[in-house]
């Protein structure tokens, strides 16, 4: 045995009459993903029953076969069928495996009666997560330590288990939608937005934005600086994600051929706290060709394609974005979390495979879940700003039952406090105090 409670080369062999992708899937998410373990598929009965080194477990077979045993409802069984209602959790009939792939895999957003807001996004108001308060804590992940207590054992489990709770982390992220509020917008935007504030009577904004363009004045947005000193304070790794988008309704950040963006984007992947990714921007969650435009847009400033990725809005045209995104060779997407409310969407805080649903098959795209976003708070929960780091404590306290990474979105813009931000400056050192000394 080692510290961790289990030997290091000990594989779990599994027994899964009639497995399916879905089987795989779950299996995956709960073994791998959350426990960390190595197992594998054991087809053979009469090899399982024979093999009696280690740990065994089956699923949807004989109690009589040796190893911990755990039921199968049939979920994992229904390729091509979707259900409304999650498996059972408690009682006899208690299925964890297939009640962790009906979340992870996000089964109830294909339904048809699925509601969805004016951007297309899967709204969870009366879901049964919602109802029930899964989104509120990773739920999948207290699934699969159930699991792993009763497949480890009560000599092994406790000190895997300490292993896993000592894994947790904050990891930040901030989409930057705008680099600047004024900068790098180019002389037919500058005019326009000149003009609009005079016809407005905004003289003062007019005047600064000029000061701030002859370079009397810093831009507003230009906060990366600080931003990295409080990640400095506590240490952190952060992800930046960058859209590159073509000018439009919901797509209004600085033209990808700017020099200045560029520049930023470089400079901040040369900070080693640092990682640059993509932000896709609203259109291109269902226009291919605006999305391979931007892909190429990155690519030529980073001079490396993107491997990382969150869409902008959070929009997604189910399956067909992220199939799209699979065969530019994304390999994490950053998407996972819902606008309206905080909570983890599937389930699960540590990163796992995705799904495709529609295919039926377990792909090598990894969902990298967020539990809550700067203009969630803002504008749709309405939580005043002196509210918010208790609010995102909460949420570090559900995760780190299960030792998890807490992973949140904020964006540039709401780190200068201004216009709907402006009472909002200490708010994100505040949450990162909140999040990282508890």
């Amino acid at each position: 045995m080692s510290s961790s409670g289990i030997h290091p080369s000990m594989v779990i062999r599994v027994h899964a009459p009639d497995r399916t992708p879905r089987h795989e899937a779950a299996f995956d998410w709960v073994l791998t993903a959350v426990l960390g373990l190595k197992w594998r598929w054991e087809d053979d009965v009469d090899v399982y029953q024979n093999d009696v080194e280690g740990v065994r477990c089956h699923y949807g077979a004989s109690l009589d076969l040796p190893g911990a045993a755990f039921p199968a409802e049939g979920l994992l069984s229904e390729l091509g069928q979707l259900r409304h209602n999650a498996p059972e959790i408690e009682g006899e009939n208690a299925d964890l495996f297939a009640a962790a792939f009906w979340m992870g895999s996000r089964m109830e957003e294909f339904l048809p009666q699925a509601l969805r807001d004016d951007h297309g996004r899967f709204d969870p108001s009366g879901s049964e997560p919602e109802q029930k308060g899964w989104l509120a804590r990773p739920v999948c992940e207290e699934w699969a330590f159930q699991i792993g207590e009763k497949l480890l054992g009560e000599k092994a489990w406790p000190a895997h288990r300490k292993r896993l709770l000592e894994a947790h982390r904050v990891e930040p992220t901030l989409d930057v939608d705008s680099a600047y509020a004024f900068r790098g917008k180019g002389a037919y935007r500058t005019l326009g937005a000149t003009f609009r504030d005079l016809l407005r009577g905004k003289l003062r904004h007019a005047w600064r934005r000029w000061a701030v363009i002859m370079g009397q004045w810093k831009d507003p947005y230009d906060t990366y600086n600080l931003a990295s000193q409080w990640h400095d304070d506590h240490a952190l790794k952060v992800r930046w994600f960058f859209l590159l988008a073509d000018f439009g309704a919901f797509d209004k950040g600085l033209p990808s051929s700017s020099p200045l963006l560029a520049r930023l984007m470089r400079t901040l992947e040369r900070q080693e706290a640092n990682e640059v990714h993509w932000h896709p921007g609203h259109q291109a969650a269902s226009d291919g060709a605006a999305l391979k435009s931007e892909f190429k847009a990155f690519e030529r400033i980073m001079g490396r394609p993107p491997l990382a990725s969150r869409q902008h809005y959070l929009r997604m045209e189910p399956t067909l974005s992220r199939r799209r995104l699979l065969g530019m060779g994304i390999q994490q997407d950053h998407t996972e979390g819902h606008a309206k409310c905080t909570g983890w969407r599937g389930g699960f805080a540590r990163h796992r495979r995705w799904y495709d649903l529609e295919a039926e098959i377990l792909t090598a795209l990894e969902l990298y879940p967020f539990a809550a976003m700067d203009a969630t708070f803002l504008r749709y929960m309405k939580v005043p700003p002196e509210d918010v780091p208790q609010e995102m404590g909460v949420l570090a306290d559900a995760v780190r039952k299960t030792g998890g990474p807490l992973r949140f979105l904020w964006h540039n813009e709401s780190l200068c406090p201004e216009d709907q931000w402006r009472h909002w400056g200490q708010v994100y050192p505040a949450v990162l105090k909140a999040t990282c000394e508890r």
